[in-house]
């Protein structure tokens, strides 16, 4: 049984890979069972008061042989087990000594003072998801070390199930090991999409995205296809529209080059502006390959804005704008906004009305122009197009509240 400092997180020496399953060094059993999803999900409910409700890491029940008695369809713990289906049972034979000095949440399970302490059996309950990470903590606590061959997905999940059963050593490994795979990802992925690596990008969960971005010298044709890339990545990872915007102001956009340039956001605090944007014809002209390009980010009465331009893929293809607003958590005053997308043009020289129309901010609806200039897009794109000043595209969006 471990001593009182237990909890201080003692190391364990590496070595007793031997004693791990071995009824002859142990003096507990392990009895696991694993459940499914729909289960999981009954028991997050039961117990959110006391472990909230993270998406990934389930509630553990904890039984021991005498502990409930006759009682036990009036308890809290029989009320989470009742009608969830039990998948498998694992049992592992266990040396309480060894878990307790590796984990304080095993060294207040076996020393709580009470009768059961000195049971044999022990019942965990987890979720099948985590049925292989937590089998890995509990080896690691015998030996001190993973399995080689951990893939990166099981090392997050490893991660995961060594902070909840309080195994701090194993998180300092995990960690480690996390570190180095996102330095593996970055120096893979340094051409930074390159045709070779679109389809494996898009498949990058979160983790190794940021781990990417996070490198100082992305090898990229423009900061502006970093942020398109972002803007893509995003819509097919997170289709979720409330989560989605999150992510990216949260996780991403920060990372990004033309974003950390523009940390210095324009703030406007007139009921009425008119913002002035000037686009290249070599940025428009990529618009034909790209899709999109980043034009400006501000913040309009407490509002965020980003503006972006956009070669829209229909039958005649055509220049637009969309200038979005991202979901912030912090509440603001929903406003009734009037607002045009003007461009300055041959042969008058002088800001003309493309579009025009009302919305609500904070309202989480896009204001989209999908042609203006009702043009297709290689009449737009012409050396004779009367919408480029000395191959400058000038446009202008004037934003007024109504009160």
């Amino acid at each position: 049984m471990a001593g009182g400092n237990a909890l201080e997180e003692p190391e364990v020496d590496a070595g007793f890979e031997f004693a791990f399953d071995n009824d002859a060094f142990s003096d507990k059993l392990l009895r696991i069972e694993v459940f499914g999803s729909s289960a999981d999900a009954a028991s997050r409910e039961e117990a959110d008061g006391a472990y909230g409700t993270h998406p990934h890491v389930s509630p553990v029940f904890v039984r021991q042989i005498g502990q409930i008695g006759d009682n036990e369809k009036s308890s809290d713990s029989s009320r989470i087990m009742m009608g969830t289906p039990i998948l498998r049972v694992n049992t592992v034979n266990v040396n309480s000594a060894i878990l307790a000095a590796k984990s304080p949440f095993f060294f207040k399970l076996f020393s709580n003072g009470m009768k059961e302490s000195d049971q044999r059996q022990t019942t965990l309950r987890i979720n099948d998801s985590e049925e292989n990470a937590f089998m890995e903590v509990i080896r690691f606590m015998y030996s001190g070390k993973l399995t080689p061959t951990t893939e990166p997905t099981l090392l997050v999940d490893i991660l995961m199930a060594a902070d909840k059963f309080e195994v701090v050593s194993c998180m300092k490994l995990c960690a480690a090991l996390a570190e180095a795979a996102k330095k593996f990802l970055a120096e893979r992925y340094k051409e930074f999409l390159s045709t070779k690596f679109q389809d494996e990008l898009m498949r990058i969960p979160l983790a190794g995205i940021v781990a990417i971005l996070s490198r100082n010298h992305l090898v990229v044709a423009s900061e502006e296809a970093v942020y398109d890339f972002v803007l893509r990545w995003a819509d097919c990872q997170y289709p979720n529209s409330e989560e989605r915007p999150k992510i990216l102001g949260s996780r991403l956009l920060p990372l990004v080059p033309i974003m950390r340039a523009m940390k210095n956001v324009i703030t406007i605090n007139q009921p009425s502006y008119k913002l002035y944007i000037n686009l290249e014809r070599e940025r428009c002209s990529r618009l034909f390959l790209s899709g999109s390009e980043y034009c400006r980010q501000f913040r309009f009465m407490g509002h965020l804005f980003v503006l972006s331009a956009h070669c829209n893929m229909d039958s005649s293809n055509s220049f637009g704008l969309l200038l979005e607003m991202p979901v912030e958590d912090k509440e603001l005053v929903r406003r009734t906004i009037d607002y045009k997308f003007e461009a300055n043009t041959r042969p008058t020289l002088e800001f003309d009305t493309k579009y025009e129309s009302t919305c609500t901010i904070g309202s989480r609806e896009d204001v989209r122009c999908k042609d203006l200039f009702s043009v297709p897009w290689t009449n737009f794109i012409a050396d004779d197009s009367p919408f480029f000043i000395d191959d400058i595209l000038h446009l202008r969006i004037h934003l007024k509240i109504v009160y």
